[in-house]
């Protein structure tokens, strides 16, 4: 049984989300405890669709790539969640109640179903947790959460194994090793720009999130967040783990990454699942880039058969150029040629022109 949350009396989001997150006037979010954790409030089927549509063109399967920069990115996540006092004192006593403050934060960010079905801790070899699931957000994404979470807490290895148990129900296991996690690889995240920015977001006056969150439902008892008219599913993430991803692939996978991405975004935008309407006014883009944590948008230039974006604190740049280049082929009807520059200061610029 779930524990119910409190939620805001004026927007109804759950507490512990407005708690945990929090959004800034120049288009970015982050999490309250660490300003330097930036987050992102996303489509989770534009994610997915992004690194399937990568595994499509590449060929190559990446759920290991992901497994691995998600552990890292939680391990971060969860290291500054906890204070040390709280650490030393669960690795002493016992883990269940950060398990189920973790599994509780995973479900109102969006992660499904989660909860802790059975565990053995000795400090042995044979120690395990495992996590059942339903309705889970990702399979690889969340197979790195549980690892990266038992490294900040027991500060030993980890490995992951699942069963589906039932149809879209898994049993993901966490097997615990008796060895010390010595010289913790921290997620080698990409710094991001930190301009400041005008972006004004309506306020609800209860909980201070936008008040354009509650065009969302939260649902704890299912782990889901939806869109209240289209049934869009949200997630909340760390664009960092997106963004090591990304760099791991084009580590192992060669130069022609970047443009693998680009264009599986391209694909997913064209595929209809935002409307035109979203991109045609730049006040709303820039306010529904800036709900979503995905940065500043400070110019929007329509010229003949072209179309240049300026973005000031962007992460996720090659999902942003992908994005803009079928915002282009939407609107205009026309394939469209894409190039981008990452400035010094971080800006973004992309310019689309007609094929």
């Amino acid at each position: 049984m779930v524990k119910a949350l409190k939620s805001c009396r004026e927007c109804g989001i759950p507490k512990r989300f407005a708690k945990e997150h929090t959004w800034l006037a120049n288009g970015t979010i982050v999490q309250s405890k660490n300003p330097e954790h930036r987050m992102i409030f996303i489509e989770l089927e534009n994610i997915t669709s992004t690194f399937r549509g990568v595994e499509e063109i590449i060929g190559v399967p990446i759920d290991r790539i992901i497994v691995e920069a998600k552990r890292r990115a939680t391990y971060d996540f969860v290291d500054h969640m906890l204070p040390a006092a709280v650490k030393a004192v669960v690795r002493l006593v016992g883990v269940r109640p950060v398990i189920r403050n973790v599994t509780a934060l995973g479900r109102v960010m969006g992660y499904g179903m989660v909860e802790l079905a059975r565990m053995h801790r000795t400090h042995s070899e044979g120690d395990f947790v495992t996590i059942s699931a339903r309705e889970l957000y990702s399979l690889p994404f969340f197979s790195g959460d549980i690892a990266g979470s038992f490294n900040a807490i027991d500060r030993r290895e980890v490995g992951i194994t699942h069963e589906e148990v039932a149809p879209g129900e898994y049993e993901i296991t966490a097997h615990i090793t008796p060895h010390p996690l010595e010289l913790q690889e921290r997620l080698k995240a990409r710094p991001y720009a930190k301009k400041e920015g005008d972006v004004e977001l309506e306020r609800c006056p209860g909980c201070g999130l936008p008040r354009a969150l509650s065009v969302y439902q939260w649902h704890p008892e299912r782990g889901v967040i939806l869109h209240r008219e289209s049934g869009r599913r949200m997630v909340t993430l760390g664009p960092a783990t997106l963004d090591a991803i990304i760099s791991e692939l084009e580590k192992e996978l060669g130069d022609t990454i970047p443009r693998v991405v680009v264009e599986a975004q391209r694909r997913f935008l064209r595929s209809g699942f935002y409307g035109v309407d979203e991109a045609r006014s730049r006040d709303d883009l820039r306010r529904a880039l800036a709900l979503r944590g995905l940065g500043n948008l400070v110019d929007l230039e329509w010229g003949e058969n072209r179309l240049r974006f300026h973005i000031q604190n962007p992460c996720l740049n090659l999902v942003l150029v992908g994005l803009v280049q079928g915002i282009f082929e939407l609107v205009t009807g026309r394939d469209g040629h894409v190039e981008w520059e990452e400035k010094e200061d971080g800006d973004l610029m992309i310019e689309v022109a007609a094929a």
